[in-house]
């Protein structure tokens, strides 16, 4: 954390963020609340409290919120600090009475944000919170530390940036933006806003004590929370990984998570922390399932290897070449790219969609059979009309054959007494192993504008087949 000096302006700037984010919070999903309200009123929570515990973490905003209105009651009642500090213990010290007080109808509870209209950098703090919470909940299981206790932590970790998320959202939206491999999230946003997500995070939690040291953890200062911040530190990691896109410190990242994941928890425990993410986010996948169902394919390491690809060919001059909508199809093709198996649908949507939308009205895809000797067509794309759709001896007289061993596209023009010329294009695929020829056809246009733009389509067409083959 840096080191504000709390002076004058930095005591107005907190009161400030204080005042501008404790009223409209973060947004509470409104079924939780409903459900949670109707069994405080018939009694469920009565005989069974543990329930009222886990219903309280499917939404952390309603969870955190909660910690918050018992906190600031607990004081008032000056209870014992184990229980004020712990957000478990004070749950369980507030039970169905004083949370159903905290919660009433008539206590009109935050209601500026909804989920349903948030920006999906918003959602995703959400979505982040719940790998942080649900890793620091399963490796403090392997540190046969409480589950519970590090699940909530997670959660109360991340009440400064979720606040920050929605109350401040183009400073959030821009600092998230502008990152650097070097720079982390809250330093960026400390600049900005002149305190840490953190400090505005304790401040709300206990507003009683503006002259706490900014440096303290949260909630207060306490030797036994030490174990828990380092995994939900492994948390924080995971959840930045698993966004390169994002977060460009995603590769480094993800070295230290699985690092630490090896070392202290063994095989298994990225598949645990995404069955506990799931479980744990059910009520946000009611909600919001188009961000939170792929949570059931949590995998850091191959949403990295995707974007390292997907960046290599971006960078590429010839992609800037292609149309803006097969840009677009692109981006869209790679976030469906595995990054162990070959995903048919993936290759059936750059076939048989992707490369029509592209302007090429016919092709084929040619594999070799060590068999026959031979060139086999694999898949036939549109209405092909320069060449046989054939099995194809390996004879170099024919062009599929010879771009078998030519670094650069082969080309095939013909206008015979047609309308429009039609030229074809073979290239090999595979770098160090050839193992077949990509072919297609598109009409032949004078003065092509820019210069280019048709070769520079197909080799990206080509490159994104040899992407999705795992073809090197």
């Amino acid at each position: 954390m840096s080191g504000f000096k709390n002076d004058g302006n930095d005591n107005r700037r907190i009161e400030r963020a204080l005042q501008h984010v404790v009223r409209p919070w973060f947004p509470i999903n409104q079924d939780v609340l409903t459900s949670i309200r109707t069994n405080l009123d018939n009694g469920t929570y009565d005989t069974n409290p543990a329930q009222l515990l886990n219903d309280l973490k499917g939404d952390f905003a309603l969870f955190t919120f909660v910690v918050k209105e018992l906190g600031i009651l607990g004081m008032q009642q000056k209870i014992d600090a184990k229980i004020l500090n712990n957000p478990v213990e004070l749950i369980r010290w507030g039970g169905a009475s004083r949370i159903k007080d905290a919660i009433a109808p008539d206590k009109k509870l935050p209601s500026t944000h909804s989920l349903h209209w948030s920006e999906p950098f918003q959602v995703a703090r959400l979505r982040e919170t719940a790998v942080i919470a649900s890793t620091a909940a399963v490796l403090s299981e392997k540190k046969d530390l409480d589950p519970e206790v590090g699940f909530s932590r997670g959660v109360i970790r991340e009440i400064g940036l979720n606040l920050i998320a929605w109350n401040y959202p183009s400073l959030y939206s821009k600092v998230l933006n502008n990152l650097k491999p070097e720079q982390t999230l809250d330093e960026e946003l400390s600049k900005e806003l002149g305190f840490t997500p953190a400090l505005l995070a304790m401040r709300v939690l206990r507003p009683e004590n503006p002259d706490m040291p900014e440096g303290a953890p949260l909630p207060e200062a306490e030797a036994g929370w030490a174990a828990y911040d380092e995994l939900c530190e492994v948390g924080e990691a995971l959840a930045r990984a698993e966004n390169p896109e994002t977060y460009p410190s995603a590769q480094n990242d993800w070295q230290k998570a699985n690092q630490y994941l090896t070392e202290n928890a063994g095989t298994g425990a990225l598949d645990l922390i995404k069955e506990r993410a799931v479980e744990q986010s059910k009520r946000y996948q009611e909600a919001l399932p188009e961000v939170f169902n792929s949570l059931e394919n949590f995998n850091p390491k191959r949403n990295i290897d995707v974007h390292q690809r997907m960046t290599a060919v971006i960078a590429d001059h010839d992609f800037r070449l292609c149309p803006p909508h097969v840009q677009e199809a692109l981006r869209t093709l790679y976030n469906d790219i595995d990054g162990y198996s070959v995903n048919k649908n993936a290759i059936q949507t750059l076939l048989k969609s992707i490369i029509p939308q592209a302007g090429f009205t016919g092709g084929c895809v040619f594999v070799i059979d060590p068999s026959t000797s031979s060139l086999k067509p694999r898949t036939v794309i549109g209405q092909v009309n320069l060449r046989q759709i054939q099995n194809i001896t390996l004879d170099p007289g024919d062009l599929a054959v010879a771009a078998l061993g030519q670094t650069e596209p082969l080309f095939d023009l013909k206008d015979d007494g047609m309308v429009q010329p039609i030229e074809g294009i073979y290239s090999s695929l595979g770098g160090q192993r050839k193992v077949g020829v990509l072919y297609l056809e598109t009409p032949k246009t004078l003065n092509e504008e820019p210069a280019g733009k048709t070769i520079g389509t197909y080799n990206i067409l080509k490159k994104a087949l040899c992407d999705v083959l795992h073809l090197k």
